[in-house]
């Protein structure tokens, strides 16, 4: 059951998995419909085979061609010729040894330059050369008489129209034998049989059809071998010839799909269900046109004809009897059935059965599975390699099937199909990349800058899942005395809400325009920190300058919410925050459970910032830093402030308080060289327990710098506590009493 689960589990796979499934089976449906559309493609990659891979040319061809073409008009005249000379045309080359003559032509009305029709239509004739005319013989039975001494094949043709031609008796066409099913069921039906004159008919060895069926765009690839009239099967030209030809009689074999083939003096001729041949086409080949000008003078001698099968044909442009193929644009019509009748005799059959159809259907349900399974199991270049190699099978095989079993395969399908599955894919997996960054966008819009945001969703990858190690700089701020505050909001909870929100809301636009992370808001405290989910080489600094333009801030967020207050009768209470900053390695990722997580941090360093944040009252100042952070930052004032001992921790940590001046500021110029050294004294004596010394440079001090007056304050209280308590210097390195 495991493995069950697994495997549809598997199967089901992506969203985008789900839609390359559903359009896999629309594929698979296509394929079985087989759309005219679809056909026609297919049959393109079929021409393309024959182009590049012709059936070789004959060095003696079995078929020759007399052709009536532009030379034989200039010499004969123009077409229809008398019949005459149709039967001179007929007994040069019986005499000359052809086996079987063919005509792809049709003589379905009396010869109009017949002397005793002439006889009748000639106006103002003498009356005996009326007679004289009407004596003679008439050509429809000289050729016919030459036809009876000869093996000839007449033609017809099909047509649902009830006008143009002679309808043709369907009793002289040689019955057709079937086993199996019967083939009537599968042979397309028309209207009427066009064929010859009756003189003509009875004297013929064989009749057939010469309609050729192209498909929608023209082209002729394959041939019926019979057409239906009523119940009667008349049989193509070529195959007419042979069966004149051999002595033998046809044999349709046929089945519940259709017909399967045609055998012929033991001889298989494959077809489709249809009954149609495919050819299997060569280059024209020019020798094998003998033109019907040089048989009539015998310019071409009989070792030209002698044992071949004679078709008569025109390649002359005004009979309008032209053709193309899949290798010739344009062929003269009578080329179609030489090429079949070659195929035939040479053994060179194509095979494109219902059984082919169903492997190709196979094979794109492998591919496509293939596909799908695999390729988002792949990077996107294993697997467009994975695609090409599908194509490059697909491709290898089919081309192996024709060149060496005349076989034709339609890798058309199969290619397309595993291109389009290939590209859903890839869309998916592009959407899925862009829900992921739209995700992304949402889950940290409220967290980070706009800036860093897009940069995230660009680089989804710089987000580690799941938690890394880094260096990041940390920032705690909170209000000072927020109880007395909201005690002050009793009566209105709302507009409690409201100053908070005032609060949070330029707090948190100074920290994220600064590059930073917030990471929660815990009632009126901020938290955030730098240098994560993107990389800030400068994290410090920035967490530090953010802290900077907060206090500032402050001041103008103080003066609206002052004339706010008074606005709302409420007495205003000015908002103190204090800043603390570290910096340190931690661990920072996205922790939780599988239900819900946050992207948080976690780590000492961590610990410190929240720490630094709560001493900013006790030492009057409004920024505190760590160590790491203040030797990071260049460029700014850090007034070192004391010891801190953290839990865990052997050693104190040095804090410093943040100063809002540059260090090349005028003011700090003039008094730095000795105010600095002059506080750093005031702390050596002050942790040495050197009470009356530090009180002497604590004075000192804040003569220099009055604006600290706050920091000092908090110093001479702790003096006094720690008088008090130990007046005299037993100082052990850190001074502990202050943060209890």
């Amino acid at each position: 059951m495991r493995f069950l689960r697994r495997l549809l589990s598997l199967l089901a796979g992506t969203n985008g998995q789900r839609v390359a499934w559903a359009v896999l089976v629309g594929i698979l449906a296509i394929h079985s419909i087989n759309f005219p559309l679809i056909e026609g493609i297919r049959n393109r990659s079929f021409d393309l085979y024959q182009r590049l891979a012709p059936r070789p040319s004959l060095e003696q061809s079995p078929v020759v061609v007399v052709d009536i073409d532009e030379k034989s008009l200039s010499e004969i005249g123009q077409w229809p010729w008398g019949r005459n000379v149709m039967a001179a045309l007929v007994q040069r080359l019986t005499e000359s040894g052809a086996v079987v003559i063919g005509f792809d032509m049709v003589f379905s009305e009396e010869d109009r330059l017949s002397p005793p029709r002439l006889a009748r239509q000639i106006v103002g004739l003498e009356p005996d050369m009326r007679e004289r005319l009407a004596a003679l013989p008439d050509t429809d039975r000289i050729f016919a008489s030459a036809i009876a001494r000869s093996r000839v094949v007449l033609g017809g043709f099909v047509s649902n129209e009830q006008t143009g031609g002679q309808e043709a008796s369907l009793e002289r066409i040689k019955s057709i034998n079937w086993m199996g099913q019967n083939p009537s069921l599968f042979v397309k039906r028309s209207a009427r049989y066009v064929g010859n004159v009756p003189v003509l008919e009875a004297a013929a060895t064989g009749h057939s059809n010469f309609t050729l069926d192209n498909d929608f765009d023209g082209v002729i690839r394959r041939i019926p071998l019979f057409s239906r009239v009523n119940e009667t099967l008349i049989p193509i030209l070529g195959l007419e010839m042979l069966r004149v030809a051999t002595g033998k009689s046809v044999l349709i074999r046929a089945g519940e799909q259709g017909i399967e083939g045609v055998v012929i003096a033991g001889t298989l001729i494959p077809t489709d269900g249809y009954g149609r041949m495919w050819i299997r086409f060569s280059r024209r080949d020019e020798s094998l046109y003998l033109s019907a000008a040089d048989i009539l003078s015998g310019r071409i001698g009989p070792e030209r004809v002698a044992g071949r099968l004679v078709l008569m044909g025109t390649s002359a442009t005004g009979l309008k009897d032209l053709r193309s193929t899949p290798v010739e644009a344009v062929v003269p019509g009578v080329e179609v059935h030489a090429q079949m009748l070659q195929t035939v005799l040479t053994g060179n059959h194509l095979y494109r059965g219902d059984l082919m159809r169903a492997v190709e259907w196979l094979t794109i349900l492998g591919a496509g599975l293939l596909l799908i399974i695999v390729s988002p199991l792949l990077g996107a270049t294993a697997a467009f390699t994975f695609l090409l190699g599908i194509v490059g099978a697909s491709s290898g095989l089919a081309a192996y099937l024709f060149l060496e079993k005349s076989i034709l395969m339609d890798i058309t399908f199969i290619v397309g199909s595993s291109v389009l599955l290939f590209f859903v894919l890839v869309y998916s997996s592009f959407r899925s990349v862009e829900e992921q960054r739209s995700q992304i966008r949402s889950a940290f819009g409220h967290y980070l800058s706009p800036e860093l945001v897009d940069r995230l969703a660009r680089e989804p990858d710089k987000l580690k899942l799941g938690g890394e190690v880094r260096t990041l700089s940390f920032l705690f701020c909170d209000i000072r005395g927020f109880t007395e505050i909201s005690e002050t909001y009793d009566d209105d909870p709302e507009g409690l809400t409201r100053l908070i929100n005032d609060f949070l809301t330029p707090m948190s636009n100074i920290i994220m325009r600064h590059g930073g992370t917030i990471d929660k808001y815990m009632g009126d405290c901020i938290m955030a920190f730098w240098n994560a989910p993107m990389s800030d080489p400068d994290h410090a600094l920035h967490a530090v300058l953010a802290a900077r333009d907060m206090q500032r801030e402050l001041m103008s967020l103080n003066f609206q919410l002052q004339k706010n207050a008074e606005e709302a009768g409420h007495v205003f209470t000015p908002i103190k925050v204090g800043i603390g900053i570290n910096t340190g390695s931690c661990v920072v990722g996205n922790m939780g459970s599988e239900h819900h997580f946050d992207y948080s941090v976690l780590g000492d360093a961590v610990n410190l910032a929240s720490r630094l944040e709560g001493q900013c009252k006790a030492y009057g100042v409004d920024i505190i830093v760590g160590d790491q952070t203040a030797q990071a930052v260049e460029g700014m004032t850090f007034l070192e402030l004391d010891l801190l001992a953290v839990k865990g921790k052997m050693q104190a940590v040095r804090i410093f308080a943040f100063l809002d001046e540059k260090r090349e500021d005028s003011r700090a110029k003039a008094v730095g060289e000795a105010f600095f050294p002059l506080h750093n004294r005031f702390l050596h004596a002050y942790r040495a327990k050197q009470w009356a010394e530090a009180r002497g440079l604590l004075s000192r001090c804040l003569t220099l710098r009055p604006d600290l007056a706050t920091l000092y304050e908090a110093y001479d209280e702790r003096i006094t506590e720690f008088e008090q308590r130990d007046p005299g210097p037993d100082w052990k390195g850190v001074h502990k009493a202050a943060y209890k």
